[in-house]
């Protein structure tokens, strides 16, 4: 049976009328009030962008699908911590006829052109779902890349929040590929090493080229660090897992990891739990089950089913815990895998990384606040020890989300890499002691 789900601006709504507190509307992460305004332009933004060729291309096509993720070598020549998305993956995200996605979006691709040479690329969508299910008039950008220069990045900005204007839009997040259920952020700290399996990478003067235009900070997401070479026998350690024990003994909990032999009821599973268990995020919204599945049998082609975890309380899932091998550091850094570098993965070249990524934990609400997510990163880091890795990392998390930051911490994981939304409201400024104008 499917979890009703609620939004928190409903939760909040309601608890308001009944003269309850709504502070527990938006568990882990409360939405941006503070976010700044598209007019008047901040004296950094460039406004004659005309000069800059704008062009539209169309995803359905497999030349411009080509020509879009073409675009970012000339940006990332040399950089030698860049890894380029997996072309054929990549190639099946963006097409319309493939990514069910696209049956909830409407997106606008824009291209920009110096001298014959592309040299910046944006998308712009709007997400029905999320709009549908907070209430909102939200849109979002996304796939961002673009040369060190500020009129090319302010060009792509313009075109792109005016056709979400025409639309309605009165508030716009980003960077997102293309939801913030898919890989979001723009790396602001930490540059010192290549992303991991379902991160992106981009230059340090991507976040200048935001800023200058206007965009603030929406939410910050963390990456954390963990070594395990020393094993689960730190002082912290033995003490959360002594803990671990008493709080599986406590509930009858026991934890299993997923039967690849039954896949689709263990998918099915997963995503009750996603329903439940994410929806007093922020910036979640309900992916539709097709796209959810189509997702997740992506994952399952690098998946080891000893991390990808369900905690039980009887016969009840409860909770869930994946953790992915980075198999970006078996993978050819232009994202090409053919013809030869296919073989890596089928002669086990996924288990032969050493370092892993705690992709995703959820709990059902009425089991939150009971020790059993640092149970969970303790059976994971026990577990992915056992299995030969080294250590990796945790998250993203949100910025906020005080109860997951403060069990990675328990574990000595350490703040390694933030992620930041950024955000623009598109009204216009109030003048002082004036309401904000659409």
């Amino acid at each position: 049976m499917s979890t009703p789900i609620e939004s928190p601006e409903d939760a909040a709504r309601r608890a308001r009328e009944a003269g309850e507190d709504d502070s527990d509307a938006y568990r882990f992460g409360r939405p941006p009030d503070d976010l700044p305004f598209f007019d008047p332009p901040v004296p950094t933004r460039i406004t004659d962008v005309a000069a800059v060729d704008i062009q539209t291309l169309d995803l359905g096509k497999k030349s411009d699908r080509q020509r879009f993720m073409d675009m970012p070598d000339a940006v990332y020549v040399g950089e030698p911590n860049y890894i380029a998305p997996l072309r054929m993956h990549q190639n099946k995200f963006l097409d319309p006829a493939r990514n069910p996605a696209f049956k909830s979006l409407e997106v606008k691709v824009l291209m920009a052109v110096q001298g014959g040479t592309d040299v910046g690329r944006l998308t712009v969508q709007i997400d029905k779902n999320y709009n549908e299910y907070h209430g909102t008039q939200t849109g979002f950008l996304g796939f961002f890349e673009c040369i060190n220069d500020r009129k090319v990045a302010h060009a792509l900005f313009t075109h792109g929040i005016e056709w979400l204007k025409g639309k309605g839009i009165e508030e716009v997040f980003g960077p997102t590929h293309f939801t913030l259920n898919h890989q979001a952020g723009l790396l602001v700290e930490n540059f010192d090493r290549p992303p991991f399996v379902e991160e992106t990478y981009n230059p340090r003067y991507y976040e200048e080229l935001f800023n200058s235009y206007g965009f603030g900070k929406a939410k910050d997401l963390l990456v954390w660090w963990i070594d395990i070479t020393g094993g689960m026998e730190t002082k912290n350690r033995k003490r959360i897992a002594r803990i671990s024990e008493r709080i599986k003994k406590r509930e009858g909990i026991t934890i299993r990891h997923i039967d690849m032999k039954r896949l689709d009821e263990e998918f099915e599973h997963i995503f009750q739990l996603y329903l439940s268990a994410w929806q007093k995020n922020w910036g979640f919204a309900p992916l539709p089950k097709e796209e959810f599945m189509w997702l997740l049998a992506d994952l399952e082609e690098v998946a080891i089913p000893e991390l990808v975890l369900f905690v039980m309380v009887g016969d009840r899932t409860v909770g869930f815990c994946a953790t992915l091998p980075n198999v970006n550091d078996r993978l050819p850094k232009d994202g090409r895998l053919f013809p030869f570098a296919w073989t890596k993965l089928l002669f086990g070249g996924v288990k032969k990384s050493k370092h892993a990524r705690l992709y995703t934990l959820g709990m059902l609400p009425e089991y939150r606040k009971r020790g059993l997510e640092a149970m969970m990163f303790q059976e994971t880091l026990s577990r992915a020890k056992d299995l030969g890795f080294v250590g990796g990392e945790i998250g993203w998390t949100l910025d906020d989300n005080d109860l997951i930051n403060r069990a990675i911490e328990s574990m000595e994981g350490s703040l390694d890499r933030r992620y930041r939304v950024l955000g623009l409201n598109l009204g216009t400024a109030p003048a002082s002691g004036d309401d904000p104008q659409p």
